[in-house]
């Protein structure tokens, strides 16, 4: 029973920290330090107080004992944390002090088949415990209680549900509140439930999509917080009676995050690395700190609290590592001159990605001599050009930070490497004893490789692709635009190339995948007078104008739509579309005029040494941290993906191909499904049940990534320039070669004054 429970966070955390990692992110760079007024706790960290010689240090508590599962974890009132542990299959609700760290088990009085399903806290310091009891086989769910105890584990009273509840099988509790009417508001993951005090059903929000944050905020509104793919992330209040949610009403835009309510503030939130504070009225948030600069990850977050004593206090679960711990961190100020210094480096980016979040603190935690700051170029006001003038600007006067982040850069590997901004890495790599260059996967390690210099190192990658049935496209590894010309023109009537795409999406792709051909990097002169762009624009032309979502998995299996776009990052997912497929599929790539259309795509913390750097060691000694063998065989990418490292790469596929079974009430085994996979398409769900790997799918995803290429971007200026000119070809204004002469003129114009 413990691992239904389990799983069940496990899902729910991880739907918020996928999209956790998206979005801009606000504050200011460098290390934060703690103001010496330690009345005024919201103010730690801020600008006003980088000069009073005081800095926030972090300690580490790890909670649980070995080996245990550490679920649902929630500050308390009184100095106390509490939080559900899993040993076996027993569950027990758990309090720690903060200070003394001393555990104790708060009894919880429990029937047969009958667990602790979900835990918060009150409004008024008392806990909410959400009991589910299940049948005899532990398959269904039977009874649901929601009892409020006082933090010794005293019942102060207790209220069946059941009938509420259990009208949709085996529903799942993940939050429970209560407000000061004795309303209980009951979060199902994508439903809520308002419950009079007798149990009874006053109203029912149902969204159809996770809620990833419900809480309570300091004057008793229950806030649901979740991302909407049409409106972007809303922070909504659930009023009893209203069959759905109403949005607060303040001036400050909110992004994906983590988001509670606050103590002296209405909200106290992180956002894109960055622990933030308000009132909705405020025009602004106030920012106190960013989570990397005290080696924590801010998508592990899971509750915050700003202490009486100026502390600030932090609960953190990794559910995204393997034999990942929850802990307890605590940020106490202490003066300058107590806290040993480490040689910083600069961490350039538009905002740390999920990986590099993570990747930050852990090597900021093991290193005694470095510590990266996270530099942010701009803020959340301004727009993707204005930043890119700030690191162009530095780029022009040399002031390189000392990494360089490849995955938000503006600018692309090429134009960096003509300004003289980044470091040749196999130097350093040859230089290593225990580490080579035949040690990781060739055609990924060279994905950064220019002219014999390699440039960055991808710990973790996927393949970009196209996917089709091999009864429909064959089995070819490469093809051209002429090939998939003739595809369509043999396929039946109707038939579509792609879902949701049209002509600018597909002309994007087309010359990126082939600048090469059309730039050349080298003597800064561009050809796109040649046939091969008329024969791209030529391509394009036959998509619709605009792209619609209106392939389902009936086409895919049919021949009705012949291709998708595939991003494979595990040989499971390679599985899933031989199941969207209804067969075996070809990853052929896209059509290009060079070897092989499938292109990687990094899906970790891939970063360039700056050549101003004064500490080039210090790089290189991050750079190592993340393709070491350790790391590389422990770890993984938060949002999967291929190791480098040749071993790790055989190591997990490997653990692909073996089963996993389970012994039934007969004694028999019998195999289980190694994880699910759902989606979405032409507004369809969908979903399936992917099992231990064959040895031939697997062989297939080897060569698809030895076969793969440098994910190479093109610069978007010159994307935008050819965009602009098709857009009067597409509409029938312009002929092919009106469009690529100026295409020529203006393409060749901004490389004179760029390189």
């Amino acid at each position: 029973m413990k691992k239904k429970i389990v799983l069940c966070t496990v899902i729910a955390l991880t739907a918020a920290f996928v999209f956790g990692g998206c979005g801009k992110q606000t504050g200011e760079t460098g290390e934060k330090e703690a103001s010496a007024d330690t009345e005024d706790s919201n103010n730690a960290g801020d600008e006003s107080s980088d000069d009073d010689g005081y800095v926030y240090v972090p300690e580490y508590r790890t909670l649980g004992s070995a080996g245990n599962n550490i679920g649902k974890t929630v500050m308390g009132k009184d100095g106390n944390i509490f939080y559900l542990e899993y040993a076996g299959d027993q569950t027990k609700l758990v309090s720690m002090n903060m200070d003394s760290q001393e555990t104790a088990e708060v009894p919880v009085a429990l029937e047969e088949n009958q667990y602790i399903s979900s835990l918060n806290m009150s409004i008024d310091g008392n806990l909410l415990v959400g009991l589910t009891r299940y049948n005899a086989d532990v398959t269904e769910a039977e009874q649901i209680l929601i009892k409020t105890l006082d933090t010794a584990g005293g019942e102060l009273a207790s209220l069946d549900v059941s009938e509420a509840l259990l009208q949709a099988p085996n529903f799942y509790i993940s939050d429970i509140l209560t407000d000061g009417e004795g309303n209980f508001y009951v979060n199902g993951g994508q439903e809520v439930y308002v419950l009079k005090p007798d149990g009874s059903v006053y109203s029912q929000i149902s969204l159809g999509q996770y809620i990833s944050c419900f809480f309570q905020m300091k004057d008793g509104k229950i806030i649901a917080a979740y991302h909407d793919a049409a409106l972007g992330f809303l922070v909504n209040e659930v009023i009893p009676g209203q069959s759905d949610f109403t949005q607060i009403d303040s001036p400050i835009t909110f992004e994906y995050g983590t988001y509670q309510g606050g103590t002296d503030t209405d909200l106290l939130y992180t956002t894109n690395g960055v622990l933030l504070s308000c009132n909705l009225s405020d025009e602004q948030p106030a920012e106190i700190l960013r989570w990397t600069d005290y080696d924590i990850n801010s998508n592990n977050l899971t509750s915050v609290a700003l202490l009486p004593d100026g502390r600030i206090a932090a609960l953190t679960s990794d559910y995204m590592t393997p034999g990942g711990a929850t802990e307890l961190v605590t940020l106490t100020r202490k003066p300058k001159s107590e806290v040993e210094e480490k040689i910083v480096l600069t961490y350039g980016t538009y905002f740390p990605s999920i990986f590099a979040e993570r990747d930050i603190a852990a090597f900021n935690r093991q290193s005694q001599k470095y510590r990266i700051m996270v530099k942010e170029y701009g803020d959340a006001s301004m727009d993707y050009a204005e930043k890119r003038d700030i690191f162009a600007k530095e780029l022009e006067s040399g002031q390189f930070p000392d990494i360089i982040d490849l995955s938000y850069c503006p600018m692309s590997l090429e134009t960096l490497i003509s300004v003289g901004a980044v470091e040749d890495l196999y130097p350093y790599l040859d230089a290593e004893a225990t580490m080579a260059r035949e040690d990781y996967v060739e055609s990924a390690l060279k994905a950064y490789e220019r002219d014999g210099k390699l440039y960055a190192i991808m710990p973790w990658y996927g393949v970009e692709s196209l996917v089709g049935k091999v009864s429909e496209i064959g089995d070819a590894k490469t093809w051209t635009v002429d090939d998939v010309i003739k595809l369509m023109d043999s396929a039946e009537n109707g038939a579509k190339l792609l879902p949701n795409t049209d002509k600018s999406g597909i002309l994007r792709i087309m010359c990126t995948m082939n600048q090469d051909l059309f730039i050349d990097s080298t003597t800064g002169k561009c050809n796109f007078t040649g046939e091969e762009f008329k024969k791209i624009l030529e391509f394009a032309n036959r998509f619709a104008n605009e792209a619609t979502d209106d392939s389902t998995l009936d086409d895919l299996k049919s021949g009705r739509t012949l291709l998708d776009n595939g991003y494979v990052t595990s040989v499971s997912h390679y599985q899933v579309y031989e199941f969207m497929f209804g067969g075996p599929v070809n990853l052929i790539g896209y059509p290009t005029f060079g070897e092989s259309g499938l292109t990687f795509r990094s899906n970790g913390t891939t970063v360039a040494m700056g050549s101003g750097c004064e500490n080039k060691e210090g790089v290189w000694e991050f750079i190592r941290f993340n393709v070491s063998r350790e790391r590389q065989e422990n770890v993984g990418s938060p949002n999967g993906g291929f190791p480098i490292l040749k071993s790790a790469l055989e190591k997990q596929l490997e653990q692909e191909m073996t089963p996993e079974y389970i012994t039934d009430e007969n004694g028999n085994e019998q195999e289980i499904s190694k994880m699910s996979w759902g989606g979405t398409m032409g507004g369809e769900s969908y979903s399936t049940e992917v099992y231990a790997a064959t040895k031939e799918q697997v062989d297939r995803v080897r060569e698809m990534i030895n076969t793969a290429q440098n994910g190479a971007r093109m610069d978007k200026d010159i994307l935008n320039i050819i965009l602009e000119e098709a857009a009067g070809y597409f509409s029938g204004q312009k002929g092919p070669d009106d469009v690529a002469s100026v295409v020529q003129n203006r393409v060749q114009l901004y490389l004179n004054e760029t390189q």
